[in-house]
């Protein structure tokens, strides 16, 4: 029978997740997000201020406030400061999107938690059939297919198709990826099923945004040898 444990990650893997996810939370806890930049202070309303607590004017009044204003400013300029050097263990820098992936390391972060998405399918689906979870797919084939789908957001796509063809044709290109699995009702149809989970197309969606000029398909070579 297959091991029951709730995954069948590397140690890498884990650990790498988890940088992931202390980043995600870094980035939430000092108000940065998807599309979210640090925004400077806002000035204090002084109107409001002097009515609910009157008090004379002195000349020092607005050389304290603008003085204030620019502490708050340094204050933030720090924490993103302190932010880069914590995430820089885990930076995207030196991926090469025009490369076809072997390994998950060949994987930015928002695309290895797509990867991590599809191992998890992967390893319900193997104990769900009593087989090894490379009978599914390897792991070779799921980083292609991520970065497949990250450099085209159309390559398999089943949106508006009106036959199972061009879908098959695309499975097809990938390593490790047979007729048998490419046909509909196969392993790879069920992968894209994972890959077009709306949490999983933001991912890749970040991904291409790391870019100013994704690469197109054709910088992927197709496979010489298909399993």
């Amino acid at each position: 029978t297959m091991d029951e444990g709730k995954t069948d990650l590397s140690p890498y893997e884990l650990a790498r997740l988890e940088k992931i996810k202390r980043n995600n939370d870094f980035l939430k806890n000092i108000g940065l997000g998807p599309k979210k930049i640090l925004k400077a202070p806002k000035p204090p309303n002084h109107k409001r201020q002097r009515l609910a607590q009157p008090r004379v004017p002195t000349r020092s009044s607005k050389r304290i406030r603008e003085a204030q204003a620019r502490e708050d400013v340094k204050s933030s300029e720090s924490i993103l400061d302190d932010g880069k050097e914590e995430l820089a263990d885990i930076s995207n820098k030196g991926i090469d999107y025009d490369s076809t992936p072997r390994e998950p390391d060949e994987l930015d972060d928002s695309e290895f938690q797509v990867y991590i998405s599809l191992r998890s399918w992967r390893l319900r689906k193997s104990r769900e059939l009593d087989i090894e979870a490379y009978k599914v797919f390897q792991n070779r084939t799921i980083c292609e297919m991520v970065r497949r789908r990250r450099n085209d957001k159309m390559f398999a796509g089943r949106e508006g198709m009106k036959g199972t063809s061009t879908v098959e044709k695309d499975l097809l290109l990938v390593w490790g990826i047979g007729p048998a699995k490419a046909e509909q009702g196969g392993f790879g149809w069920e992968a894209l099923d994972v890959l077009d989970i709306p949490e999983n197309k933001m991912l890749l969606m970040a991904s291409r945004e790391v870019c100013d000029n994704p690469p197109e398909l054709s910088g992927i070579a197709d496979k010489s040898d298909n399993q």
